[in-house]
């Protein structure tokens, strides 16, 4: 039986390296990705270069062995609910992402993932103070019917889920945890008992990786996409210059998202990056939640907005990066951005002309390129991704 293309994106999904991107590719050229299967791996890897043979084989193997179904068991046991690009409940916010998940896995209510969001988030080493400011705003927020968003790290973001379930089962706000590794393999996983806290209340728990994937230094940054995506603002409670939540904050203004910051001491380390972000005009300062109340108040609600009929991933947009600096980047990032404005550089280059180690520099690379700002090119050089239109 040919397999449906709920089935088709389950599948894509399980296999690594296969994502959105991909799934684009296989839909434009076969019409859809389940077609795609059908047509078979040699006619895959013939149509599609950048999927190959290896990719094509273990996709078409998946559907034939019948992986999405065995999926699906495992989520129906679990309580989970699976949603996969192009249904209608898929989260219409995400698809405005260069690369959204191919599939969401749900543990709690899904239907908070339409509902309007804050996101908070932080340094996994937060003060006493940030760790308050977090819970204080979250609190708040949720009382007053904002979901509250976040990566159930330790730090910052469990302050921000605490925060927003101290406001009561009763809150018209909830809380969603989003986590860079699949629903059953929670990391740290001193964070699972908060994570079935936030689903009895109400919550939800939501990852785009299928049961068994561990957590990596790829999946974590990659799941601050969906924070960002998911939520009208991102309030940054505590981070330093050199931190995860400054990916977090470039994918909100590259969303067209507002960002805040609360302020600390001037001779915090551990705000170095809010201080940052607000001397360069990337962060509006608050001091109360209600400040964040009042400036989204006037804004109307995204989602709204791009309530549409679900695109599937033939006519999803491609989102390329910005050519112009992007705001919301480190003092590495920018080092290494500005290095390539006149054109492509090896590493060994760009350590000379950024002046920073190379450990330092190939971090900032791979922030850009999960960012879409850079690309790889042939004999080992990077460069910047050019512009749309």
């Amino acid at each position: 039986m040919a397999p449906d293309e709920r089935a088709a994106l389950i599948a894509l999904n399980l296999v690594p390296r296969l994502g959105a991107v991909k799934a684009r590719a296989l839909a434009r050229r076969f019409g859809s990705c389940a077609a795609a299967a059908e047509a078979g791996a040699e006619a895959i890897a013939a149509e599609c270069k950048e999927i190959g043979p290896v990719l094509a084989e273990a996709y078409v193997r998946a559907l034939r062995e019948g992986a999405p179904a065995r999926e699906e068991e495992t989520a129906a046991a679990q309580g989970v609910r699976i949603l996969t690009w192009g249904e209608p409940d898929y989260p219409a916010c995400l698809r405005a992402l260069p690369s959204p998940p191919l599939c969401l896995y749900c543990a709690g209510d899904a239907g908070l993932l339409a509902a309007r969001q804050v996101a908070v988030v932080g340094t996994r080493y937060a003060s006493l103070y940030g760790t308050e400011q977090a819970r204080r705003f979250a609190r708040r927020l949720a009382e007053a019917g904002l979901g509250v968003t976040s990566g159930l790290a330790e730090g910052i973001d469990s302050a921000a889920h605490e925060g927003a379930l101290q406001a009561g089962a009763d809150a018209p706000g909830k809380t969603i945890a989003v986590i860079g590794a699949a629903l059953d393999r929670v990391y740290p996983a001193s964070r699972k008992p908060l994570a079935r806290e936030i689903v009895r209340a109400g919550g939800l728990v939501v990852s785009e990786y299928p049961f068994g994937r561990h957590g990596d230094r790829q999946t974590f940054p990659q799941r601050n996409r969906i924070v960002a995506a998911l939520a009208e603002a991102t309030l940054v409670a505590e981070c330093a210059l050199k931190s995860g939540t400054h990916i977090t904050v470039g994918f909100a203004r590259e969303l067209g998202r507002r960002v805040f910051a609360i302020p600390g001491r001037a001779d915090w380390p551990g705000f170095a990056g809010n201080h940052a972000l607000l001397r360069e005009g990337v962060a509006r300062l608050v001091t109360s939640p209600d400040q964040i109340l009042d400036d989204l108040s006037g804004l109307p609600f995204f989602p709204a907005e791009a309530a549409e009929p679900a695109a599937g991933p033939a006519d999803a947009p491609l989102g390329l990066g910005p050519a112009d600096a992007p705001l919301g980047l480190g003092p590495d990032e920018r080092a290494v951005w500005d290095a390539l404005a006149a054109g492509e550089r090896s590493l060994d280059a760009l350590c000379a002309q950024a002046a920073l180690p190379l450990p330092a520099v190939s971090a900032a690379v791979t922030a850009l390129r999960m960012r879409r700002l850079l690309r790889a090119l042939p004999g080992g050089l990077v460069g910047r991704v050019p512009p749309r239109g």
